[in-house]
């Protein structure tokens, strides 16, 4: 059995006033840095073999505390970072809603079924985690992995290893540090903890 930790990556600036982030460089928050640091406390007591993370500075920050607690280096991937949205990144929802109207609030509420500028559609991106997730797992038994990511990746990830057809994307949410995990075995994958917080106790969830 493989037992694969999701993790998103600590709060940025950007994520307080709700911009889209993508592929764009943007670095922790000094919330998001306290976030990482519990993080890694509550890695302390988990066995890991395995650290992975999107290369994109968010993640990357996010991992080296977890990295620190069990003795690990941290490998980026490509194939981990964010949905790439092109020319809407930097801007908020209220700001690309005014600038293309029905067309991007149709995407909200439909992500799975539109095509946007960047990566184009949740399918492309989802052929790119395929890969990724190949390389990491191909081969493993009796492993514990984690993969420091990005909300929209983790969400799609979850719904493809689970098999999920329909839209997932917007009936689940993935917190910054939220811990997902799923147990891989020969039969399928199993979600066996979805948005984890508990290392963030003052983040208002009960």
């Amino acid at each position: 059995m493989i037992r694969l930790y999701l993790v998103r990556h600590g709060e940025t600036e950007w994520n307080t006033v709700k911009r889209f982030q993508g592929w764009t460089d943007i670095e922790l928050s000094d919330k998001g840095i306290e976030q990482a640091r519990r993080l890694g406390e509550r890695f302390k007591g988990i066995a890991v073999d395995e650290l992975y993370a999107s290369p994109l500075k968010r993640a990357v920050k996010t991992a080296e505390p977890i990295a620190s607690a069990k003795g690990l280096e941290i490998k980026t991937s490509e194939y981990f970072k964010e949905i790439n949205f092109g020319i809407w990144e930097g801007r908020t929802r209220d700001e690309l809603s005014a600038l293309y109207g029905k067309e991007f609030d149709e995407f909200l509420l439909h992500p799975q079924e539109h095509t946007f500028p960047g990566d184009g559609s949740f399918d492309a991106v989802t052929e790119r985690i395929k890969k990724g997730l190949d390389m990491v797992l191909d081969g493993k038994d009796n492993t514990n992995i984690v993969i420091v990511s990005h909300g929209g990746i983790i969400r799609l990830m979850i719904k493809y290893l689970l098999g999920i057809k329909e839209d997932l994307y917007n009936s689940t949410w993935i917190d910054n540090t939220s811990i997902s995990l799923l147990e891989l075995k020969k039969g399928g994958a199993v979600l066996r903890i979805l948005n984890d917080t508990s290392h963030i106790p003052d983040n208002g969830l009960i």
